[in-house]
């Protein structure tokens, strides 16, 4: 294999550059796949066997199923909960209250307990809530956009449970703790939580956005509400955001019991699979790092739906309905569990050309250790940026960056949340991702209008998440 090592590169490169030239991200993948298995097997149909059998590998593993099953039908769960009438009765409750612009950001700060577990379902569920309020008290459109969009995904990456974050991030991490064959000396979950307190850029521009509840760094573009722009979103997991008529009658419950459930028999199945693994001197950290997240969050899930269908059921909420919404709003999320399995497929082919031998090689010759956290921040918000699918370039991403950080000697979790907060800069700051997109669209405003007045907050936040990884990699490197 030492003769086609520098090849290795070859397969993410093309994947990459492709990507961001094209900003279509699946053809992109396949091709990727394709020139890697042919590398492997240099016939067609050669490399077309090669291929079919790492997707075929992805899929039998139960950790994956596990994963790909979980936010299928985790978005299910929140169509139905939208159909339901939930955002609805409760948007109408609240506007009851809430009698300035002060009063709506505080509010839609306060709905993140209960709008946490999905970036899609954050910005779609608060989105729809707080708009006719934000209306009413005459905010600007790109403005709630601002607030809104920046209050998802940053959040989601730093909640370490009931999350959809949570699962494909241990997916990834755990694809990379075995290319670089430390696996078995790692829990991946435990990466995660380690990684936290270093996902700078979330953190930075978490505060910079609340900041900006009281003074502002410029004037908004208008002080009119804008009018409506449609802006052809990127299918990055997209939702429906029209405001379809709820099959049943509009109650508040139909948001609350479902969320709660979620939320609450999570964290109990991770105590249960976590438990007794530590012996007598147990914390609850500990607990949580030996859990199997996986499958805790699937059981809470899968309990939580069954236990919404018969709330709504009682409410004449039609079983076969449900049953065709649940499934319609899995079938939304398809394009980006695809994404994900080929992802994960190139990323093994790419391992299997040598990837790691070069990498290293490249690293003993080239790139100083104290620079490898902030190189991989830049690089993942670079190609986020470009295009617009944080999920995606965690995919591309992830399994090298553990790679470089074991070869190299940085922490780990460091590299990791370099990768993850880098993905998370471009889904609040691109304008071809589908959280601006999807941000812009749910609250009317306009899209270029949104982003002028967010990208000097955001590209701030990015700067500053940028020096302290550079300062992190001075501490926490060998």
């Amino acid at each position: 294999m030492e003769t086609i090592t520098w090849l290795s590169v070859l397969p993410p490169v093309i994947t990459i550059a492709l990507a961001m030239w094209s900003k279509k991200v699946l053809p992109s993948l396949l091709l990727g796949l394709l020139v890697g298995s042919y590398l492997l097997n240099p016939s067609i149909v050669g490399g077309l066997e090669v291929a079919i059998e790492n997707i075929l590998k992805i899929l039998s593993d139960t950790s994956n199923l596990q994963v790909l099953l979980f936010l299928y039908l985790f978005n299910g769960l929140i169509t139905l909960i939208k159909n339901a009438g939930g955002i609805k009765a409760f948007s109408s409750w609240l506007g009851k209250y809430i009698k300035s612009d002060r009063g709506v950001f505080y509010t839609l700060w306060a709905l993140i307990p209960v709008t946490f577990i999905d970036c899609d379902f954050r910005i779609v569920g608060a989105g729809s809530i707080m708009r006719s309020l934000a209306e009413k008290n005459k905010i600007v459109k790109e403005r709630l956009a601002f607030m809104l969009n920046n209050t998802a995904s940053p959040v989601l990456e730093l909640i370490p449970i009931a999350t959809t974050f949570v699962g494909f991030n241990i997916a990834n991490i755990s694809q990379g703790l075995e290319s670089a064959g430390v696996l078995e000396e790692q829990s991946a979950y435990s990466v995660l939580l380690q990684a936290i307190p270093f996902e700078f850029y979330s953190i930075v521009v978490l505060l910079i956005t609340f900041s900006t509840i009281f003074f502002q760094w410029r004037k908004q573009a208008s002080g009119k509400q804008s009018e409506h722009h449609h802006k052809e979103t990127a299918d990055e997991m997209n939702m429906s955001m029209g405001d379809e008529k709820p099959q049943i009658k509009p109650r508040i419950i139909n948001l609350i019991v479902p969320m709660l459930t979620v939320v609450s028999l999570s964290f109990f199945f991770f105590w249960y699979f976590g438990r007794g693994e530590n012996g007598v001197n147990e914390t609850i950290a500990s607990i949580i790092s030996a859990t199997d997240p996986n499958m805790a969050m699937l059981l809470a899930l899968s309990i939580s739906i069954f236990i919404t269908g018969l709330l709504y059921a009682f409410q004449k909420y039609p079983l076969k309905k449900m049953t065709e919404d649940m499934i319609s709003g899995g079938n939304e999320l398809m394009r980006i569990l695809i994404i994900l399995v080929i992802a994960w497929a190139l990323g093994d082919v790419s391992q299997e050309l040598g990837l790691s031998d070069f990498i290293q090689q490249l690293l003993g010759n080239q790139l100083p250790i104290w620079s490898i956290p902030v190189a991989l921040f830049l690089i993942s918000s670079l190609v986020t940026y470009f295009i617009g699918e944080g999920w995606a370039t965690a995919s591309l991403i992830m399994p090298f960056a553990i790679f470089i950080a074991v070869s190299s000697g940085v922490s780990i979790p460091i590299c990791v949340a370099a990768v993850i907060t880098g993905g998370t800069f471009g889904d609040t700051t691109s304008p071809v991702a589908g959280m601006t997109n999807m941000a812009s669209g749910v609250t009317g405003a306009d899209h270029m209008k949104y982003l002028k007045y967010a990208n000097p907050y955001n590209f701030a936040s990015a700067g500053i998440a940028a020096v302290l990884f550079l300062i992190a990699g001075f501490f926490y490197s060998q």
